[in-house]
């Protein structure tokens, strides 16, 4: 690997605003689209009727609990429900140690909050997930965006360089099918990451919130090779269960009280009433049952998508093959205008996330994220035509 000290491309950067987010979830709601753009899970994906069920006991047992004030960690049994979960991956966490949060981005948000000032420097993937980059930009943060391969995330070499080399403050990474890459860091390059950290005393901000759609079911996160003091933990129940209950939670560790009090202050608590929903739904055993079928929908319409895409896109097109998750990341050949395509494909009824969206700075090629779930299969295969012929011109 080229190291970093030789690529100008590797270096702090102030994050210029982007509004990805606000127009991805505003796409949502537009009729008619063919929409590959925001990473959202398909509504065929959604666990209605376990969560009808798992509602109605909540209203039924414990109503005055769940429509009432509650403490700002959260609902006490699903914390015990999710450090259960996390010890089965070996975290050595208790109800105590978990806070749940309005979905994911609430965790990142605090994190950056309590972590970052004006001017300090955040190491984070390249690509990175565009809400990530969009809080940095808010914390006036200055992102180095460490290159990450395809399949296999950060290097732990780039890693320690930067590390040594520019003394960040926090390092964020999605260890598991990261988005937008899909890239998954393996367990080898996750301890030495984590040492790295240790050693400079860096914090590890761990983004989880697709593990358990990974095709293997998940394997031990980097927080399982700590003790709180170094890595902090978030994810959430939004890509897998539902994402308009807004349950996420976090495992701060060792900066676990300045993020209660942060929480506090922001929200007093989240939606009690979901949170009792998504404690019936473990409680009662659906969770396992429905990832695994999420896993084997999701499969078929990422492979459909690869294969739509490799016929469809201009030669010299490359394609991620993640491990699981419902979204491919495609590397575009030089010289295409993404603007324009972008613009005709809106035109046409198809959108999809504009690759730029997640880099600092200029990406070096065209690239492109699609989302393979909201569509149907029908949709997928002739969005992914129409993009084609506008890439072909």
């Amino acid at each position: 690997m080229k190291s970093i000290r030789t690529d100008p491309g590797v270096r702090p950067v102030e994050v210029r605003l982007s509004s990805g987010l606000t127009d991805f979830m505003r796409q949502t709601a537009r009729p008619g689209l063919i929409n590959m753009a925001a990473g959202i899970p398909s509504d065929d994906a959604l666990p209605v009727d376990g969560l009808r069920e798992a509602a109605g006991a909540a209203m039924r047992d414990r109503a005055l609990s769940a429509l009432g004030y509650h403490a700002p960690e959260g609902d006490i049994e699903l914390r015990e429900l999710i450090a259960a979960r996390l010890r089965g991956r070996g975290v050595g966490v208790g109800a105590e140690g978990v806070v749940i949060t309005t979905g994911c981005s609430q965790g990142l948000a605090i994190m950056i909050s309590l972590l970052v000032k004006p001017g300090e420097v955040v190491c984070c993937e390249r690509p990175a997930y565009y809400a990530l980059l969009e809080l940095i930009s808010r914390a006036g943060g200055l992102a180095l965006q460490i290159p990450s391969g395809l399949d296999t995330g950060m290097n732990p070499d780039a890693v320690e360089e930067c590390l040594s080399r520019w003394r960040p403050r926090c390092l964020f990474v999605c260890s598991s099918l990261s988005n937008p890459s899909g890239a998954t860091v393996p367990p080898e390059a996750r301890a030495r990451i984590v040492e790295s950290c240790r050693r400079h005393g860096v914090r590890i901000v761990e983004d989880e919130i697709y593990t358990d759609l990974r095709d293997d079911g998940g394997g031990e996160p980097m927080l399982a090779r700590d003790d709180g003091s170094t890595v902090s933990l978030v994810s959430s129940f939004s890509k897998t269960v539902a994402p308009g209950l807004r349950i996420g939670y976090a495992v701060p560790g060792s900066v676990l009280e300045p993020f209660v009090r942060r929480k506090c202050i922001e929200d007093i608590h989240s939606a009690a009433i979901a949170e009792a929903t998504v404690a019936e739904f473990l409680r009662r055993g659906m969770l396992d049952p429905h990832l695994g079928r999420l896993r084997t929908f999701y499969g078929a319409r990422r492979r459909l998508a690869r294969e739509a895409v490799l016929r469809a896109f201009p030669e010299g097109t490359e394609v991620s093959a993640p491990v699981g998750g419902f979204v491919i990341w495609v590397r575009l050949p030089e010289g295409l205008d993404l603007d324009a395509v972008h613009a005709g494909a809106m035109a046409s009824g198809v959108s999809f996330c504009h690759g730029g969206v997640f880099f600092a700075g200029a990406p070096d090629r065209p690239c492109m994220r699609l989302n393979c779930a909201k569509a149907s299969e029908e949709e997928l295969v002739r969005g992914i035509g129409i993009l084609g012929g506008l890439l072909k011109g």
